[in-house]
């Protein structure tokens, strides 16, 4: 299943150089997708996406949406990336990498590098809310009784604010 990014796509538009392994990079899209994106979109509508994404049978509106999503699944999987390109768990324990012609950075470095990746990241999850909340008429499954664990705020059925209380 293809968690709406490629590794094409990772490497086009993220630091992710073409000589990263693509079974290096490619675990870290699926928990990007349902641990931040999910609770973005909720599971309801993310299932749907996915499934209607795999089979190639997206809207338009969906597709613009997949299209605002990318960015920041990309950046979040870079981000993740980092920590784990640098210090593998092999056979032999947690090993860190080095390489003919290069040298390895150190925990902070690779802590520093993770957290500019992850301001990105937040950057393009924050567009994609913003997207949401304005174009939520156009996502039926988004707005939906059964989407309940999603970042939209709730929607109410009568025209009372239902945190004032009269006395």
């Amino acid at each position: 299943m293809i968690y709406f990014v490629t590794e094409a796509y990772l490497k086009a538009n993220t630091p992710i150089t073409q000589n990263v392994s693509a079974t290096d990079v490619m675990p870290y899209i699926a928990p990007v997708c349902s641990s931040w994106v999910q609770n973005i979109l909720g599971t309801y509508f993310f299932k749907d996406l996915l499934t209607k994404f795999n089979a190639q049978t997206l809207s338009s509106d969906e597709e613009l949406l997949v299209d605002k999503m990318k960015p920041a699944i990309a950046w979040r999987s870079a981000s993740d990336c980092v920590i784990g390109l640098t210090y593998q768990l092999k056979n032999k324990g947690l090993q860190k990498q080095n390489g003919d012609n290069s040298e390895s950075v150190e925990l902070n470095e690779a802590q520093f590098v993770t957290k500019h990746y992850e301001q990105k990241a937040e950057f393009y999850e924050s567009m994609l809310r913003k997207y949401l909340i304005i174009n939520k008429d156009l996502y039926s499954k988004y707005t939906s009784k059964l989407n309940n664990d999603s970042e939209l705020p709730p929607q109410t059925d009568d025209n009372f604010n239902t945190d004032i209380m009269f006395i």
